[in-house]
């Protein structure tokens, strides 16, 4: 199976700290995050294309290969949605390919189930209580998927999908919405040609990070990814990728080339890229740089 993530979002939720590291690559526990999900699909998928933007970094980073995954890279110069970036990568894609939105980590059963599921296209969804910032999906009694953006359902788009290669040939033909050619107009368009796409529900909670959350997103970010590091116990509620002397950093996330000395931090989204000392982040995303 080939994979297709796309990394190219300006990550404009996460300022200051994104203006320094590209969302994907900020780490956590030692590893980018977008590597931890490049290990979900270890023994799923043979090729990954990552969808980036034009700074470089994601390639400079990753190299040709991660494992035994073969990494291949397609530019997405402005975010003008994820249906144009499936169109970018057009010419490498495989008959069908798993989409997956590169701030998003599917456990790998859930990307099992989608690849296993009998139907033209499939797509994750989940049960939220306030659907307001992502669109309801409404599905009939056997999971298959008959609309997109409805109001009356709490079951919304988990940002993973299986997709038939003719999806590019359907959202050759669509308008923009707000803006962005979106990969869902692609699968109504899928339905309304009168294929059959499958809904898989993902188990809570839905590791996501960066979205409509801010620092309190990175915070239940960091307690749920622990499971997939190594050795990371119950008592590790930071993840600390920068020197510190004198230090006191509760349930946050802090990173970069620089040196914190007697410093506070709490519940934040830090980048330090000099020495600072002696300051003080609590609920805050910030870049001391």
């Amino acid at each position: 199976m080939q994979a297709v993530i796309l990394t190219a979002g300006l990550g404009t939720r996460l300022r200051p700290v994104t203006e320094h590291v590209p969302k994907p690559l900020i780490p956590f526990w030692g590893k980018p995050f977008v590597a931890y999900l490049l290990d979900s699909l270890e023994g799923l998928a043979e090729e990954v294309i990552i969808v980036v933007g034009t700074d470089g970094e994601l390639p400079k980073a990753l190299g040709d290969s991660y494992g035994n995954l073969a990494l291949k890279y397609i530019e997405q110069p402005a975010a003008e949605g994820t249906g144009d970036a499936i169109l970018r990568a057009r010419d490498l894609l495989a008959d069908e390919f798993l989409l997956l939105l590169g701030d998003t980590l599917p456990p790998p059963a859930t990307i099992e189930e989608i690849m296993g599921v009998d139907a033209d296209a499939a797509q994750t969804l989940i049960e939220v209580d306030d659907p307001e910032n992502h669109p309801g999906i409404a599905v009939d009694e056997t999971m298959v998927v008959q609309e997109m953006w409805v109001d009356d359902s709490n079951l919304v788009d988990a940002g993973m999908f299986r997709l038939p290669r003719r999806v590019c040939e359907h959202l050759d033909t669509l308008e923009p919405l707000r803006n962005e050619l979106r990969v869902l107009q692609g699968i109504q368009a899928i339905i309304a040609e009168g294929g059959r796409v499958r809904g898989v529900q993902m188990p809570q909670p839905w590791l996501q990070f960066g979205d409509h959350e801010g620092v309190a997103g990175i915070c239940r970010v960091l307690d749920q990814i622990r499971p997939y590091t190594n050795g990371a116990d119950e008592g590790r509620n930071s993840s600390v990728e920068v020197a510190c002397t004198d230090c006191n950093i509760t349930n946050s996330l802090v990173f970069g080339p620089g040196e914190l000395v007697g410093c506070t931090i709490t519940n934040s989204l830090v980048y330090c890229g000099s020495r600072v000392e002696g300051k003080q982040a609590d609920g805050e995303m910030v870049a001391w740089a």
